[in-house]
Parts: C-alpha cells; sequence; structure tokens
C-alpha cells in the first residue's frame, strides 16, 4: 500500500519545481494583469478604485488602439504565410547531400547567431534611405522609415530574418525524418519534386509545419523590439503594433491599467486565434 502510494504521488514530486515556476512567472503575472485591467492605478502602482470593464470600453473606442489592432493583424497576415513559404523553400534546396548543401544550411542557421538588437541596428544601416547598401545595389529611392507601405514591408523583412533560423532548422529536421524508402519509391513511379511534396513530403512534416505556424502568429502578435528599434511606429503610427502600444501607454507614460487591459486584450485574442487553428488540426495534421 505505501509502496502504492509513492508511486502514485512521484510524478507530482517530479513537475512540482516547473508547476512553481509556472506559477511564480506565468500565472501569477497573467491574473494580477488581468486584475489592473479592471481598476485605475496610481503611479505608484497602488489599486485605486473598481471600474469593471471601462479601461477596455476606452480602449475599443481609442482611434491608436484601433490602429494598432489593425497594424498588428495586417502584418500577421503578411508576414506568416511569407515566413513560412522561405524557410520551408530552404529548408527543401538544402534537403541533399554535398558540400555545397551544407554551406547553405549554415548560411540559413546563421541569424541565429546574431543578437536581436544587433541585427535590427544592421538591418536599420543596410535600409537607410540614404547611406544603406540596399537602395544602392538595387537601384532604388524608397524612403524606408518614412513610407507607410515600405514601413511594414521593413518590419515583415525584419520579422523573417529573426525567424529563419528556428523555423529552417525545424523544417530541415522534419524533411529529413521522412522515410527514405517512400521517397525512392516515388521516384521510381515518375513522381515530380512538386507532387512529391504535395503528396508525401508535406502531408508527413504536417504536425512540424503546424507547430511553426502557430509560434509564427504568437510571435507576430507579440513583435515590438523590431518597431522600437526601426520604426518606433511610424510613419503615423502606420507600424504601432498592440505590443508597442502596450508599451507607450503601460511604461512611457505610466498608465499602466491600460497597459494591462492591451496585455489581457493581445493574450485573448491571440489565444483565440491558436484555439481556432488548434481545432483545424484535428482534421488536417497527420502524426507518425
Amino acid at each position: 500500500m505505501k509502496q502504492h502510494y509513492h508511486s502514485r504521488i512521484k510524478p507530482y514530486l517530479l513537475i512540482s519545481p516547473a508547476l512553481l515556476l509556472a506559477v511564480l512567472f506565468s500565472y501569477r503575472p497573467f491574473i494580477l494583469t488581468l486584475i489592473n485591467s479592471l481598476h485605475t492605478i496610481s503611479l505608484s502602482g497602488k489599486h485605486l478604485s473598481f471600474i469593471g470593464l471601462e479601461n477596455y470600453r476606452r480602449l475599443f473606442t481609442n482611434p491608436s488602439f484601433q490602429a494598432s489592432l489593425s497594424n498588428t493583424l495586417r502584418f500577421t497576415l503578411f508576414f506568416v504565410p511569407t515566413n513560412i513559404i522561405i524557410c520551408l523553400s530552404a529548408a527543401l534546396l538544402t534537403n541533399r547531400s554535398g558540400k555545397l548543401a551544407t554551406l547553405n544550411q549554415i548560411f540559413f542557421f546563421l541569424p541565429m547567431a546574431v543578437g536581436l538588437s544587433s541585427s535590427m541596428m544592421i538591418l536599420k544601416m543596410m535600409f537607410n534611405p540614404s547611406i544603406g547598401i540596399i537602395n544602392r545595389l538595387f537601384g532604388l529611392n524608397v524612403q524606408w522609415f518614412n513610407n507607410r507601405h515600405a514601413a511594414m514591408a521593413l518590419l515583415v523583412i525584419a520579422g523573417v530574418g529573426l525567424d529563419i533560423g528556428l523555423d529552417f532548422l525545424l523544417f530541415s529536421a522534419a524533411l529529413r525524418n521522412v522515410p527514405t524508402d517512400l521517397l525512392e519509391v516515388a521516384q521510381i513511379e515518375g513522381a515530380n519534386g512538386r507532387q512529391t511534396f504535395r503528396y508525401l513530403q508535406g502531408p508527413l512534416i504536417s504536425s512540424t509545419l503546424l507547430f511553426v505556424v502557430v509560434t509564427n502568429i504568437k510571435d507576430a502578435m507579440l513583435i515590438s523590439s523590431p518597431v522600437m528599434i526601426l520604426t518606433e511606429g511610424g510613419p503615423f503610427r502606420s507600424t504601432q503594433t498592440l505590443v508597442y502600444q502596450m508599451y507607450l501607454d503601460g511604461f512611457r507614460s505610466g498608465n499602466y491599467a491600460m497597459g494591462s487591459t492591451i496585455a489581457t486584450v493581445v493574450f485573448l485574442l491571440t489565444f483565440s486565434v491558436l484555439l481556432l487553428l488548434m481545432r483545424l488540426e484535428r482534421r488536417r495534421v497527420y502524426y507518425q
């Protein structure tokens, strides 16, 4: 009886350190953020009064929030498919033996070795309209930081540059796990590269594809650092995202209640999108 009791309690003891860390650094801050969004808060962080959903009403009628929400959704729609196509194409191109393939793999993996701030500063210099190498190399005259469409495109490029290393690595590992005997059968049957990917490789790496899509959506909804370094929300709030507005309201302006409200909205919006995606996963994803 005693041995049976120990065998039942042992798993809970093993996960207790991880559970404690999750409660302290994830669940507790989220609950406090939710509570803060229902109050007015002083600059010292004290709750002044309970106002219910008034902060949410003010937020959704705020033109700045509406612009931030629109920009975040537009960035997500542009970034996720662009990043998936580039990373998957790179993994397919390097999914072969040979020294050249190895060099290509190192090339796509290199962005992971550069820090976020450093890579964004390099990108900012490269896309400088006056002295940047991009305009000079391609003979362009694009005002990357003053044109709303060019600034959004620059954020998409920055997002791809930040995620390409890990996503390329995941796709490469998934493609290498496709059984070689199945690929040989497809080749013998006369299937070309497009048919092989559509009917064989694609379904077999669908679980990895789902994971990459989920993480990309999460990264897109939470983007802030590239905005701070590259565009600062400009021009005319055309690249101001939800998390960047949370930073402006919650930290720079000291409006902790509104910052907490935006954080809660970002969580609920991201959670809803990912929940819908996970429901579709049951029909579309194949697990080996």
